[in-house]
């Protein structure tokens, strides 16, 4: 069995790269959903789910699953992401070219715009 430090030496040899044909997948998907819709929520569930059906999960900064919440009125926040399949003891082994990328803004009618893709 590993040890966490185990774990973190080998996150930090390097990861695979996400390919460019999932990464427009991904960003197809991910615009299909946004487009011309404001949403009453920050649509975390619905982005992660698409970026799952292409065998991707959103990290937190231990590079463990993100879980939490957003807050605020606007604001724009990154998330590691990383192949499902490079899970070892919880810790994910995070892309070394791409990130999620979401942007915010709470309009005065208390519905969200959101901008979001995969770089």
């Amino acid at each position: 069995m590993m040890n966490a430090i185990n774990i973190l030496n080998l996150l930090d040899e390097g990861s695979e790269r996400l390919k460019v044909g999932i990464r427009k997948k991904i960003n197809i998907d991910l615009i299909k959903l946004t487009t011309n819709t404001y949403f009453k929520a920050i649509p975390l569930k619905d982005l992660f789910n698409i970026l799952k059906k292409y065998g991707v999960v959103a990290l937190q900064e231990d590079n463990t699953e993100w879980s939490g919440m957003l807050a605020g009125a606007s604001e724009t926040v990154s998330f590691a992401i990383a192949p499902i399949s490079s899970k070892v003891e919880n810790r994910y082994f995070p892309y070394s070219n791409a990130m999620l990328f979401l942007q915010w803004y709470k309009m005065e009618s208390g519905k969200y715009e959101i901008t979001t893709y995969v770089s």
